[in-house]
């Protein structure tokens, strides 16, 4: 790439060729002009019309040698020259010379052709800029001079004595003419090597310009057929305009089968109308194999001309209207994300591992106490079992409660590692919230001390849930506890509410548990899901994180927030299912 740009640059600065192609021109035109001068004479004559000229035979025998010096002079610019620069300036040099002898035989001060002069030196500047411009103007004003001095010598061709031609009268109206075209010459001269300056300035930078132009386009193109992301551009109406090599190597369709083609036709998992951002869709390759795909899209401000003119009043709902079709210009970007995903399970299954071995540490402590005071309160009952008729109602009841309590507390502590490492499958079904909230809180008051009233309900009537029943009930009971154990001191207030809305217009149902507590610190907001953190003294730190994983299974999400009223409200956000298709 780099050596093609060398190659192009080079030739594209060649002054020689540049200088060659010119000199050329210059020799076509010259011959053209002459060539019309003698056909405009010969019809001038041919009408009566007096002109100061040479004989017939001359005017031919000239026009023959200029066209024979012009072929040679041609055929030795294109073969042999080695200075074009300096050929150039003597073709020129001799060009002026050919002129000033058109002056001298046709009247000399009086010649209709004087101003034929310009044309050498400003070819000059034009083709050799301003130093041979000069050069030239010198050349013609002293060629002119000469003339002026043989008209004042008297020194003419018989043909211009027989002829009425009267010679300048005084040596100072010569002067007078020898300055008026001195200074035309060399301002000409002036003029057309600034010209030449400036079109030559012009003309480099241009050649920077179209060189970085070049290189930018063909270094876009190399990154967009090498970087390992799959690119796909469409225009206004989605129909494909470009796919690279990795967009064709990840879906493994030939990129001359999508261009021109609508992207949906190509597509069909790829849906470019919803929000922007990343999404991830199955694909069906051609060979039969599934991968899967993450992409996502962006618009691109892409120029679409106008199909017709507009009148005035019409120009900005013309604008209006060229914005939403420009809007429409998309870049997709794709990847294929089997893989990250499969090493994503990978090392979700190995958290989760290490979390349960973390838990079956835990609870191998926790169950140290519990079976300690388990195992002492059997003792003092075995040692008294022969005089339990004797026995202290109130002891042995004390060591009842002991044997429950801790038995109890390991019960719990077995259930949130067996809902934690073990999941149950999801079991979707349309239920009512309302009567399962009033399931969990009659239940939650037989198996713990809660004052009544402490819970109240804020959910309309007949609001439904589709999810797994057994396990929303699960997030209840998580969520309830902490929220009668934050407000248990205080004797506050916690309010279940639940309801249907909508967020990026898609369907959703929700839930939240508002407690009057003391509220979560902002310092642990991010580790109360995480396993075994607990703020609790008789927590195990699975709660949370019991609710994040069943809701994460839902397809929802958990959301901590807080209001005067409330100081700690915990929102679960489930998707509304879609409607079946017919």
């Amino acid at each position: 790439m780099f050596r093609f740009l060398s190659r192009a640059k080079a030739s594209l600065i060649d002054s020689e060729q540049e200088t060659r192609k010119h000199l050329l021109w210059w020799f076509l035109a010259r011959v053209v002009l002459f060539t019309l001068l003698f056909a405009l004479t010969t019809v001038l004559r041919e009408r009566g019309l007096a002109l100061t000229m040479p004989g017939m035979s001359t005017s031919i025998a000239f026009l023959a040698t200029l066209y024979g010096a012009t072929f040679a002079s041609a055929l030795f610019l294109q073969k042999g020259c080695r200075s074009v620069r300096r050929f150039g300036l003597l073709q020129l040099c001799g060009d002026a010379g050919i002129i000033a002898l058109l002056i001298y035989a046709t009247g000399c001060s009086k010649s209709d052709f004087t101003s034929l002069m310009i044309l050498p030196v400003l070819a000059a500047g034009l083709i050799l800029y301003r130093r041979g411009g000069l050069f030239l103007a010198a050349v013609t004003t002293i060629a002119y001079g000469a003339i002026l001095i043989l008209e004042q010598l008297r020194w003419l061709p018989d043909y211009l004595k027989q002829a009425p031609h009267i010679g300048t009268a005084v040596p100072l109206s010569a002067a007078n003419l020898f300055a008026v075209y001195g200074l035309l010459l060399f301002l000409g001269a002036l003029l057309s090597g600034q010209l030449a300056r400036r079109l030559r300035v012009t003309e480099e930078r241009l050649q920077r310009t179209a060189l970085e132009y070049d290189r930018l386009s063909l270094l876009y193109k190399q990154i967009f057929e090498d970087i390992s992301t799959g690119i796909i551009t469409t225009d206004q109406s989605d129909f494909i305009t470009s796919c690279n090599q990795a967009a064709e190597r990840i879906t493994g369709i030939p990129r001359g089968q999508v261009l021109g083609q609508p992207f949906i036709r190509c597509f069909p998992a790829m849906f470019l109308q919803e929000a922007q951002g990343r999404n991830v869709c199955d694909f069906n390759k051609p060979d039969g194999s599934t991968i899967r795909i993450g992409y996502s899209f962006s618009f691109l401000n892409m120029p679409v001309p106008a199909e017709q003119e507009l009148e005035s009043e019409l120009e900005r709902e013309l604008e209006q209207k060229e914005e939403e079709r420009q809007a429409r210009w998309k870049v997709v970007t794709l990847q294929d994300i089997s893989q990250v995903e499969r090493m994503e399970q990978q090392i979700r299954e190995a958290e989760k591992m290490a979390a349960i071995g973390e838990l079956s540490a835990s609870i191998a402590h926790d169950f140290r106490n519990p079976l300690a005071a388990i195992s002492g309160s059997a003792q003092i009952l075995a040692m008294e079992a022969n005089s339990l008729g004797s026995h202290d109602p109130a002891t042995f009841k004390t060591l009842m409660g002991i044997i429950l309590r801790e038995t109890d507390r390991m019960a719990k502590a077995i259930t949130d590692f067996l809902q934690f490492a073990r999941p149950a499958a999801i079991q979707p079904e349309w239920f009512d919230i309302s009567r399962l909230v009033d399931e969990v809180l009659v239940q939650m008051q037989q198996s713990i001390n809660m004052v009544a009233g402490t819970v109240t309900k804020d959910i309309g009537a007949h609001v439904a849930f589709w999810a797994d029943r057994q396990q929303i009930q699960t997030i209840l009971t998580h969520l309830l506890d902490n929220a009668c154990h934050a407000v248990a001191a205080q004797q506050g207030k916690v309010v279940v509410a639940a309801g249907e809305g909508t967020e990026d217009g898609q369907g959703e149902l929700w839930l939240e548990v508002r407690d009057q507590g003391s509220g979560i610190p902002p310092e642990f907001r991010e580790q109360v899901f995480t396993p075994f953190f607990s703020i609790r003294t008789d927590g195990t730190g699975l709660g949370l994180a019991i609710v994040r994983q069943i809701v994460e299974n839902h397809g929802g999400k958990v959301e901590l927030d807080a209001a005067p009223d409330y100081p700690c409200i915990v929102r679960v956000r489930l998707p509304m299912p879609l409607p079946a298709t017919p």
